[in-house]
């Protein structure tokens, strides 16, 4: 685990030490769940005091590499999944640009009338037919988001009874529906688990999620779809 630091250099020990740390990790050196080495034995190692350890640990743990656990010591976290604010590509190629396996669980489709306020997002008559698709979103098996897709069913006819499971949504409505996401209009917020949330994404009730909705335009300059994600604040964070 040892390699040499350089205190002539303008860069901190502390520094220097967390970036060894973090090529040590990323290396898959270490894997997740794994203990991370006490203060005082990194300290003996590397020739420094703790408190040099413990500003690079801490860098760690800012970062979400790192995961400290009250009374046990300090673990190797699961990497954060980085998520663009402004993209419209579709979640399935997102994760598997990072080359990680996307999945879906259907939580249902429904077709409704749509209430005014709905209408007026999606651009369409109060009380026309809209399909609300709701789903599971995974990555590696594991959820990690929640995702409700409002569509007009005017502009999607049959939508409702695609196979939204194991395609993209966004390439059955290019393909079949001839729309294409060009661009969006996002909110974001931070929220807290509910206990139905809580049970879905296998977290502890009251935790932090991302609340994201969206307003997705075709390349027509069209809404063509309305959506909220809520996505676990423990796996992602968000680059702008």
């Amino acid at each position: 685990m040892k390699n040499i630091l350089d205190p002539a250099i303008s860069t901190p020990l502390y520094i220097q030490l967390a970036e060894l740390f973090r090529e040590l990790i990323l290396s898959d050196k270490l894997q997740f769940g794994d203990r991370f080495p006490a203060e005082m034995d990194l300290a003996e190692e590397y020739g420094v005091s703790r408190i040099t350890v413990r500003k690079a640990i801490e860098d760690l743990v800012n970062d979400g590499i790192l995961a400290r656990r009250q009374g046990k010591g300090t673990f190797v976290s699961k990497p954060k999944i980085d998520r663009g604010l402004v993209n419209v590509t579709s979640f399935t190629d997102r994760m598997q640009a990072r080359g990680m396996i996307a999945g879906a669980r259907s939580m249902g489709v429904k077709v409704t009338p749509a209430p005014l306020k709905m209408a007026l997002l999606l651009g369409v008559q109060e009380n026309s037919e809209i399909a609300e698709i709701q789903r599971l979103r995974l990555i590696n098996d594991e959820p990690v988001s929640m995702e409700t897709s409002y569509l007009s069913v005017e502009r999607c006819p049959g939508i409702q009874h695609e196979n939204l499971v194991d395609q993209s949504l966004y390439q059955i409505l290019d393909e079949k529906y001839g729309l294409r996401p060009a661009y969006s209009s996002k909110t974001l917020e931070l929220v807290y688990a509910s206990p139905s949330e809580s049970k879905l994404l296998n977290i502890v009730k009251g935790s932090s999620l991302f609340l994201m909705t969206a307003l997705v335009y075709s390349e027509r300059r069209q809404v063509m779809e309305y959506v909220k994600i809520v996505s676990r604040g423990d796996r992602f964070r968000f680059q702008m």
